[in-house]
């Protein structure tokens, strides 16, 4: 008797199981979302009330939503500088935005890897989708920097009604009509946060064969403040105020495109691990820099600040049957995070320097430990550092144009940063300060020059 077909369904009965079982997970996709300039309490699930944010809502009860999930800096680019390299941009000379300055160092420095870098070298596709602000040179460029196709704009800000008939116009801080797949100009129709999520969606049909990884960098909710025809009716009567009106159709028509994209993404992707967050806190207040009427409380502080306002934002992690779904991680998080979180899932090799931890133990509840002890900011002559419930900080105050010095506050108890406690705890802040000062000895001075709200003095020190 030939007992080897006997054999063959013996192994595939009771031996493929154990074979699967030894097989590496797959890769999983990697999807960044970015909106721009969201307040913290603009979104339903953290207390927003005049829009209903559903979609938003959801990406959050999804996974995992950090109620202390930090930026890097309180301005646009070098938040994103630091995102993308899992490094404070102060490591760098990345301070401000680069508006001034010579075009060849006007970006983010050349010398140092991307996500994107580290997931192309890992064989995944990579993207850029809309804003970009890390430098509009050849050299600085998307496609320069990891990423094998581009579709956006190269500057700080960006109209959202696009009209292909009109003269393209490009500046670093704001550009219109001026929008460019891969290195060449394009002149297409629309409102940009709905064509950024049509070209998204292109890409991941494109690449459905492979790992990829999309930065999906929406210009809303920045300025200009522009309504769009599909919203307009949604937005409540009792509200007023035009500009407030702007801003909330554009949080409209972001939270539907997140809407659109996720019901894609998790039909056809569904091994995608998702962050979203805003890349620094809402422009509410006058005469902050693009103000747009942003809602941060309770937390104090606007974009610009190193108060809890500026740097404190809407940050939610998702990944279905990996993270647990309607979770709150109250542990600070950062978005130095996301690149070692992403070397985790994808086997990319980390770059050296990093200051970012994986996520991953934390959000699946795996260990107790809090992913960071300590979180530094500087932005000009601002300074912070936060460990565990306590935060010193120096922060400007635009209104009356003066530095606060130290002052210490207990974040459990006081999220709002009103009561400051450095009188009757000098131990504390003698503490801190210290190891601020130590973490600052690493630093370096910055490239160019900020502007008045970045740094007064005009030199970062």
């Amino acid at each position: 008797m030939n007992l080897f077909p006997l054999a063959v369904v013996f192994c595939l009965l009771f031996c493929s199981p154990v074979c699967r079982a030894q097989q590496p997970p797959a890769r999983p996709n990697l999807l960044v979302i970015v909106a721009d300039d969201l307040g913290y309490a603009d979104v339903g699930i953290q207390g927003g009330s005049e829009v209903p944010t559903p979609h938003l809502d959801a990406l959050a009860q999804s996974g995992v939503r950090c109620s202390a999930g930090y930026v890097t800096a309180p301005y646009c680019s070098p938040s994103r500088a630091g995102f993308l390299t899992g490094k404070s941009q102060t490591r760098f000379g990345h301070e401000f935005n680069p508006h001034d300055g010579p075009e060849e160092i006007l970006g983010l420095p050349l010398n140092q890897r991307t996500l994107a870098n580290v997931l192309s070298a890992a064989g995944y596709a990579t993207s850029l989708i809309g804003k970009w602000h890390l430098g509009p040179d050849t050299a600085h460029h998307p496609l320069s920097r990891g990423f094998s196709e581009f579709f956006g704009f190269l500057s700080g800000a960006h109209n959202f009604q696009l009209q292909p008939e009109a003269e393209p116009v490009f500046g670093r801080a704001y550009s219109s009509n001026s929008l460019l797949r891969n290195r060449e100009p394009v002149r297409v129709s629309g409102f940009t946060t709905d064509v950024f999520t049509d070209e998204t969606l292109r890409f991941v049909r494109h690449h459905s064969q492979q790992p990829w990884f999309v930065f999906l960098s929406f210009n809303a909710v920045h300025t200009p403040l522009e309504i769009s025809t599909a919203v307009v009716d949604r937005i409540p009567a009792t509200v007023t105020d035009p500009q407030r009106r702007g801003y909330l159709a554009l949080l409209l028509g972001l939270d539907d495109s997140i809407g659109r994209l996720m019901q894609e993404v998790r039909a056809q992707h569904p091994n995608t691990l998702v962050f979203f967050f805003s890349d620094n806190g809402g422009s509410g207040r006058k005469p902050y820099f693009a103000f747009n009427t942003a809602a941060n409380k309770p937390l104090r502080g606007d974009k610009g600040q190193l108060w809890e306002g500026g740097i404190r934002v809407p940050y939610f992690v998702s990944w279905p049957r990996h993270l647990p779904a309607g979770t709150v991680c109250e542990a600070p998080v950062s978005t130095l995070d996301i690149l070692p979180t992403a070397c985790a899932v994808s086997g990319g090799q980390l770059p050296d320097g990093v200051e970012g931890v994986n996520l991953l133990p934390c959000l699946q509840g795996h260990t107790t430990a809090i992913p960071h002890d300590k979180l530094y900011w500087r932005f000009g002559p601002q300074r912070a550092i936060r460990a565990g419930r306590w935060k010193l900080v120096d922060a400007r105050d635009f209104l009356q144009k003066t530095q606060t010095g130290w002052q210490l506050y207990d974040l459990e108890s006081d999220p709002g940063e009103t009561r400051d406690l450095a009188a009757s705890q000098p131990q504390r802040v003698a503490e801190l300060s210290t190891a601020w000062d130590e973490w600052n000895t690493h630093n370096f001075s910055p490239l160019w020059k900020g502007t008045a709200n970045e740094d007064p003095q005009g030199t970062g020190k």
